[in-house]
Parts: structure tokens; C-alpha cells; sequence
């Protein structure tokens, strides 16, 4: 009979930790494997703090994005903000009434000037006002206006000298500053020239209309000339504007040519010669402006210029239209204005002053 099979017997280790076999039993412990079980974990706990500083890297990037993006898609429409939109509507409503009560000059005189278009701009920002009230708004509109003088001639047929006659003459003797100013020249009464000659460098012509601009604090003079360019052949009106060291020119083809002053153009078509006729802004803001008219027998035409209160007028033209015979005569007018400007609401508080001064030569 085949015997079942038997275990192998299990070998004991000796007392001095052998095997029996003459090997060395290995126990289990913290040796080695214990180290590398240690820098596991602080592998895991730097790679998850790196993690962490990544994904609030990437927050903060995401966050910075999300506010950029709507700064740049958020309105700014001036239009919107009613703050905004009430200081627009002011300055065009004072604006607006300033050109209205020069344009009809009813009132002979500057108090009686004063009083109707600081009235009429108190009526607005009443009205204004109520209708910001209605939304529980306040809002107001203060002004503070300063004389000038209005000189026109209206007679299109008579020469550009003043009421003697006095071919170079001063719109005021007194330096201003001046704004809204326009010539309408007829062709035929000019005298034909050129450039050469307009500046000095040849002879044998008559010397053109002119308009001058001196800065009396800092001694320069600005000119613009008027004449028939002989150059050119035919009637025309050629304007050269000479700043002293600079001159450039434009030529309008026609009977009849309507210079603007203020805005730089001939019949209403820009002259970039006018870019030359620039003003230094502390002259014009000291008023230290004078301007002349020199050769004014050579040209016939009418204007309408008008300067601050420092004008003089006495000799030069009469003071009002009935008593001009086609020369010049000046008008009490609103040369400019100082408005203050209030808005309020539970968000907003706004003020601001804006000085309105339309077409004014700097």
C-alpha cells in the first residue's frame, strides 16, 4: 500500500538565529524599507503643496482676466452717466443763448446784455432742474459772463477803413483777445500781387489788406494778407497767412470770398495756411491780444469780429448801427462766460466750471 504523502517539516531556527540549514533568518523590522517609506510621504505632501500653489496661481490669473475683460466691456459712454449728460446739455444751452442774444443785439448796452443772458440762463437751469428733481436729483447751473465788443461792417460795397477813413486803424485800442471773427471780401477791389511782393521781396505793387494780430506781451505779429494773386491770372482771392517766420497760402477761385478767422477756412473750405495763425494761450488768456487792420483801402467787403471788453472804440467806429454811415460800428455783446455746473444724486456728486467762449482765435 502507497503511503500518503507527508509535509516537509518545517526547519526551527536556532537559538542563535540560524535556520537550521546553516543560513540566517531575516526578521521583519524598520530597516530599509522604512526610509523609503518616509521619503514617499514627503514627496507627497511637497508634491501636494506645489498643487496648491498652482491652482491658486491659476485662480488669481483667472480672477486678474474676469476683472480686465470687464473694465473693457464696460460702458463708458458718457452719454449714460447723467452727470455727464446734464454738464453737455449746460454748456450747449449757455452756448446756445450766448449766440442768440449776440446775433440779435437788442440791447444797446452791457448791463442791459448782462441781465438777459444770465436771466435766460437761470431759466434753464430752473427748468432743469425741477425735471432732475423729479427723480430725486439736484441739479444747477450758475453763470458768471464778461463783456466784449461786436464789430461789423454791413455795407459791402464800402473799403475796410475805419469811420475817418484812416487806412491803418486799431479795433479797439486796448489789447483783448478775440474770437468769431470773419471777413467777406469782393475780388475785384483787390489790388493785384504776389507773393514775392507781399513779403518784401520785389516792388511795383500796392501792398494788400491785412489783418494783424499782435501779442503785446511777447512782441510778435501775426498777418493775414488779402489781395489778388497776379500769379494765377484771373480774379481769385488769395490768403497768406505770415507768422513771422513761416508764411503758406490758399487761393478761393470766384467774385467774392467769406474768410472765417476763427474756424481757418475760405467759403467754408479749410486753408491749412491758417495752422500758422496760432496764438500763444497766455496772450489770449491775458487779453494781451490787439488787432489791426492795415491797408484797408485796398479791399472792399464786410466783417463781424468780435473781442473782449478791453476794447476802445471811440475814433475808429461809431457805436451803434443808426448812426454809421456803411462804416464800422460796434455793439455791446457777451464776449464769454464762466459756467458753474452742480449735479447731484445718492451716487454722484459732481461740480465743475466750464468757460464758453465760442470760436475764439488761439
Amino acid at each position: 500500500m502507497r503511503r500518503p504523502p507527508t509535509r516537509p517539516r518545517r526547519q526551527r531556527a536556532s537559538s542563535d538565529g540560524s535556520d537550521g540549514t546553516g543560513g540566517r533568518s531575516r526578521r521583519r523590522g524598520r530597516g530599509r524599507n522604512s526610509d523609503f517609506d518616509d521619503d514617499r510621504g514627503q514627496l507627497f505632501l511637497v508634491g501636494a503643496l506645489s498643487l496648491a500653489v498652482l491652482f491658486v496661481g491659476f485662480a488669481l490669473l483667472l480672477n486678474t482676466a474676469i476683472y480686465t475683460e470687464n473694465l473693457a466691456t464696460r460702458n463708458t459712454d458718457p452719454g449714460t452717466d447723467p452727470s455727464i449728460s446734464y454738464r453737455a446739455a449746460a454748456e450747449d444751452a449757455a452756448r446756445e443763448l450766448m449766440i442768440r442774444e449776440n446775433r440779435n443785439g437788442t440791447d444797446p448796452t452791457w448791463d442791459e446784455n448782462t441781465q438777459w443772458y444770465e436771466s435766460s440762463v437761470e431759466a434753464w437751469s430752473d427748468s432743469a432742474g425741477l425735471h432732475a428733481a423729479r427723480r430725486a436729483r439736484v441739479a444747477s447751473v450758475a453763470v458768471d459772463s464778461t463783456n466784449g465788443t461786436r464789430f461789423q461792417q454791413t455795407n459791402a460795397s464800402r473799403n475796410l477803413t475805419n469811420r475817418n477813413y484812416a487806412a491803418d486803424w486799431t479795433l479797439g485800442n486796448n489789447p483783448s483777445a478775440v474770437r468769431d471773427a470773419s471777413l467777406t471780401i469782393n475780388a475785384d477791389s483787390l489790388p493785384e500781387t504776389n507773393r514775392s511782393n507781399v513779403l518784401g521781396l520785389t516792388l511795383g505793387f500796392d501792398d494788400p489788406y491785412a489783418v494783424a494780430f499782435d501779442d503785446t506781451d511777447g512782441g510778435n505779429t501775426w498777418h493775414v494778407y488779402v489781395y489778388d494773386d497776379s500769379d494765377t491770372g484771373g480774379d481769385d482771392v488769395t490768403v497768406l497767412v505770415d507768422d513771422g517766420t513761416t508764411e503758406q497760402e490758399c487761393t478761393h477761385v470766384g467774385p467774392a470770398a467769406h474768410v472765417d478767422l476763427s474756424n481757418g477756412s475760405i467759403n467754408g473750405s479749410a486753408c491749412s495756411a491758417f495752422a500758422l495763425l496760432d496764438l500763444p494761450d497766455d496772450a489770449v488768456d491775458d487779453e494781451d491780444i490787439r488787432l489791426r487792420f492795415e491797408n484797408g483801402d485796398q479791399a472792399t467787403g464786410t466783417y463781424d469780429i468780435k473781442v473782449a471788453e478791453g476794447a476802445d472804440i471811440s475814433g475808429n467806429v461809431y457805436d451803434n448801427e443808426a448812426d454809421d454811415d456803411g462804416a464800422a460800428f460796434a455793439t455791446a455783446i457777451i464776449y464769454d462766460a464762466d459756467v458753474t455746473i452742480t449735479y447731484e444724486s445718492t451716487d454722484v456728486s459732481y461740480r465743475t466750471t466750464v468757460r464758453i467762449a465760442p470760436e475764439e482765435i488761439r
